[in-house]
């Protein structure tokens, strides 16, 4: 329904133009071809920052604006095939060679080392959808008391046996360490700009991460970065803290927007949309890294598309975002219900093409990163983490997009 009647008014807004300019240097190292002409921020007149509030008739639902604008230094924007893929065999082997010391690997399930194999297939009995597994999981621990420098690799899908499609989302894992250090939520660097008990620099760290990155693709970078707790494996002792960076695609200069893992909405299992390579650093290195969801980039579909002015962006939000969540005030004990958007960025959005689970195109958007999460009565908890996109809208036609869904 809120997708529904988002799209009815954004059909129905009459647009307007104007405003300054403001770039996005985040990738000014990579390489950019689609850089001859005027740049996307002036042709849109994207002013460097926006402000905005409303309140509902209740005064229960907000929805606050106050933000700084980034857009890629780009002339021309190209509509993309996005292309779900799996791991393959030699993603796998290459992966687990690069990580190989005096240890070597064995595989868990059976504790025979390892030599070379490629991914098992496991037939899912039971499974009414007729789905396959295909995984590889090794580690260094053969004598199963190992608590010191423990390394796995976790490499798995799932595929529809009847019809070839992706059935669950591929992700290739990794683990260097005795203690936990898996993304739950990152959190701002220390007064130094440092992670907690870690001695290396940030800029240290991201070396670290760069390097294990470039290694899988050169076409990823760093989107956001912080520090997190991890929790021993072999204990209940906490452990100290480590730096945490999240990596996206860039195409031709865009970056692919940075969002949360996400379920298609139309009954099947796979998400997708959300490439994205996480990793964790301490002083001795990359110590977690997991790739999920990876796609690769298809044909052009659509080439130098005309793009909305950012006024007509900010009317569209402006008239849709309310309605967007304005619709809880129905549900018993809401208290409050705030939106608040800290960051506007411009980027690609892999975006489902509806009634198909494998078709995606490559998409520019706006997205509108920050908080949304509705008070109810005797509630105690209040997030901080400002970079999730609460609203996305396509940079082409206006239309607002339902990242739930994918579309």
């Amino acid at each position: 329904m809120k997708k529904f009647i988002s799209i009815l008014i954004t059909l129905s807004l009459t647009f307007c133009c104007g405003c300054n300019v403001k770039t996005n240097t985040d990738n000014k190292e990579q390489s950019n071809p689609y850089v001859s002409g005027d740049l996307i921020a002036t042709t849109m007149k994207v002013p460097e920052h926006y402000e905005f509030e409303s309140t509902s008739e209740s005064g229960k639902s907000k929805v606050v604006v106050n933000a700084d604008i980034y857009v890629p230094e780009v002339s021309k924007v190209d509509v993309l095939e996005a292309i779900p893929v799996v791991f393959t065999d030699e993603d796998a082997k290459t992966f687990i060679e690069r990580h190989t010391d005096s240890r070597g690997w064995y595989h868990v399930l059976t504790h025979q080392p390892y030599s070379g194999e490629g991914l098992t297939k496991e037939v899912l009995e039971g499974d009414l959808l007729g789905n396959e597994k295909y995984f590889i999981w090794v580690d260094n621990n053969y004598e199963e008391n190992v608590t010191d420098k423990f390394k796995e690799v976790v490499v798995s899908f799932w595929k529809n046996a009847k019809t070839g499609e992706i059935a669950y989302q591929p992700c290739l894992s990794y683990m260097n360490s005795s203690t936990d250090p898996q993304f739950l939520q990152l959190i701002p660097l220390n007064e130094n700009n440092m992670a907690n008990g870690c001695s290396i620099t940030l800029e240290e760290a991201k070396a670290f991460a760069n390097d294990e990155v470039s290694q899988i693709s050169p076409d990823f970078s760093i989107k956001n970065y912080g520090q997190l707790k991890g929790k021993s494996l072999f204990s209940e002792q906490n452990s100290q803290q480590y730096y945490g960076f999240e990596f996206t695609r860039n195409i031709n200069g865009i970056p692919v927007n940075l969002d949360n893992e996400r379920g298609v909405g139309d009954g099947s299992e796979y998400t997708s949309g959300t490439e994205k390579i996480s990793v964790t650093v301490n002083d001795d290195g990359v110590c977690w890294l997991k790739y999920c969801e990876p796609f690769k980039t298809g044909k052009v579909v659509q080439e130098d598309v005309e793009l909305l002015s950012f006024d007509e962006i900010a009317d569209i939000f402006e008239n849709v975002s309310m309605l967007s969540i304005q619709h809880l005030e129905l549900e018993d004990g809401l208290t409050e219900n705030l939106m608040d958007i800290r960051e506007i960025r411009f980027g690609y959005m892999a975006v489902k093409q509806p009634g198909s689970i494998g078709g995606y195109r490559y998409i520019p958007v706006w997205d509108f990163y920050g908080i949304h999460w509705p008070v109810y009565e005797n509630s105690q908890y209040y997030p901080d983490n400002y970079k999730i996109p609460e609203f996305t809208i396509n940079a082409i036609d206006g239309t607002v997009i339902d990242r739930d869904m994918g579309y």
